[in-house]
């Protein structure tokens, strides 16, 4: 198995993994065509652009990725900081290792580019997500509370 930077027009194959990913968490559910097409379009910016990647497991076909960016948040500190968005892996290929080698490979591309800290947003219960990231050297640091209107 290869873990390499997203192909410019592997975006739709990405988009239909990310697809799955949301209608396997709870309260989540299928994207829209139009949502689906237009994050498909997204990332396949993502094989070329500066400061966002998504990297895909590949084994025939992709089997997992990881997204994410550098940025410079507001500004007031100093240097970069990198962001980890979402990080999927197929079913059937869980248990190996590929989780791993996509986080770790995410976190060499945003260090390479000069990120000191690198965050990845989860929810407040997702215990089993938070075991994983905190193996590779993740801390909780921060707390999150949202206002949702409606």
């Amino acid at each position: 198995m290869e873990i390499r930077r997203i192909h410019d027009g592997e975006g739709d194959a990405v988009g239909r993994l990310w697809d799955r990913m949301c209608r396997e968490v709870p309260d989540g559910g299928p994207l829209t065509e139009r949502g689906r097409r237009d994050l498909s379009r997204l990332l396949d910016v993502s094989a070329w652009h500066r400061d966002a990647f998504c990297l895909v497991a590949y084994d025939g076909d992709i089997v997992g990725f990881v997204n994410g960016r550098l940025d410079a948040e507001d500004g007031l500190l100093p240097g970069q900081y990198g962001l980890i968005d979402s990080l999927y892996v197929v079913p059937p290929m869980r248990g190996n290792g590929v989780s791993s080698a996509l986080a770790v490979a995410a976190i060499e591309w945003l260090r390479e580019r000069g990120a000191h800290t690198i965050r990845y947003l989860s929810c407040a219960d997702a215990e089993t997500d938070h075991r994983f990231w905190r193996s590779l050297g993740f801390e909780p640091d921060m707390v999150c509370l949202s206002s949702y209107l409606g």
